[in-house]
């Protein structure tokens, strides 16, 4: 048996192509990943409902039966996922220097004037960039508490 040996050149040519390879397979992976369309929404006309009720700030909302709830930071943030895993929706509480250095919608142009709950607000209609890619975003942002 011989085992062949390789000499620095043809060894170091030999790893540049499998790390050259490697690269252009993660960047392959990352790319067909991406998604210009969101979710498919579901029918109006077979969503079943109920109530999700927020009392540590003070709200509740009619949601589709579907959606998990899931909290985080003491229940000032609640994420709605379809199917347990696609973010839907997502209701934040927070003050605007909380919500400016977490760069939601502070840099866009508001799109018109809503009322939500019968509090007047804005609705902001843009792309989220958090890192390399983004998402298209609908914020509706009211004033309650003092905070948005």
């Amino acid at each position: 048996m011989q085992i062949l040996k390789l000499n620095n050149l043809t060894e170091r040519y030999y790893k540049l192509i499998v790390n050259k390879t490697i690269l252009l397979i993660i960047i392959i992976l990352f790319v067909a990943s991406c998604r210009k369309d969101g979710h498919p929404n579901l029918f109006i006309s077979e969503v079943e409902w109920k109530e999700y009720s927020n009392e540590k700030i003070g709200y509740s909302v009619s949601i589709p039966e579907v959606y998990t709830v899931q909290e985080w930071e003491n229940g000032r943030g609640v994420m709605f996922r379809l199917n347990g895993n696609q973010p839907m929706m997502l209701i934040r509480f927070g003050t605007e220097e909380e919500d400016k250095h977490r760069g939601i919608w502070y840099n866009h142009e508001p799109i018109k004037q809503i009322e939500l709950a019968g509090i007047s607000g804005e609705y902001y209609n843009y792309y989220h960039f958090d890192g390399p890619s983004g998402i298209h975003t609908r914020s509706y942002v009211i004033s309650y508490h003092n905070k948005n």
